[in-house]
């Protein structure tokens, strides 16, 4: 009976030292507001988990993702910067120009998640500008193009031997 004894009484002591429960704490408004909000904001690891799981994705997984990203209303900052991500991977330029405008709203938590954000919204802008300013080098070389044509042709209109 005394080797029962001791255990109990061991347990028994042990459980007096451990500390109660802490009564739960109603939060104020603010405090609530303020826990709402920081899961609401993109972090840098959010960031940067997005990222590696958009450039995991096919292309047609791109699609589809982004297809029923466009389908529902996105609550999240990480939803907001995983959509404007699938958009900036799309050719069509006003899909881009939509990502830069979507990028400007994301929330952000952190200095770090705000450079992610600035660097993928500079690399939009950037290949939407490198895509515009093809266009325009593919432009002028048609022109160039046509006036050598135009040059060649009026050559060969003063080679030609003039009746008399």
């Amino acid at each position: 009976m005394r080797s029962f004894l001791t255990p109990l009484l061991t347990c028994t002591v042990l459980g007096a030292c451990a500390l109660p429960p802490t009564p739960a704490v109603d939060q104020t408004p603010a405090q609530s507001a303020a826990q709402s909000r920081a899961a609401a904001s993109l972090d840098s690891t959010d960031a940067l988990d997005e990222l590696v799981r958009i450039n995991t994705l096919s292309g047609d997984a791109q699609r589809a993702e982004r297809v029923r990203l466009d389908g529902e209303r996105l609550t999240t900052a990480r939803l907001q910067f995983r959509f404007a991500l699938l958009l900036g991977r799309d050719d069509d330029p006003a899909s881009q120009d939509r990502a830069i405008k979507l990028l400007g709203t994301v929330d952000t938590s952190d200095a770090r998640a705000q450079a992610v954000v600035d660097l993928a919204r500079a690399s939009i802008r950037a290949q939407l500008d490198a895509r515009r300013q093809a266009g325009r080098t593919q432009e002028l070389q048609t022109r160039i193009d046509q006036l050598k044509a135009l040059e060649k042709s009026l050559q060969q209109r003063d080679d030609a031997p003039k009746p008399r």
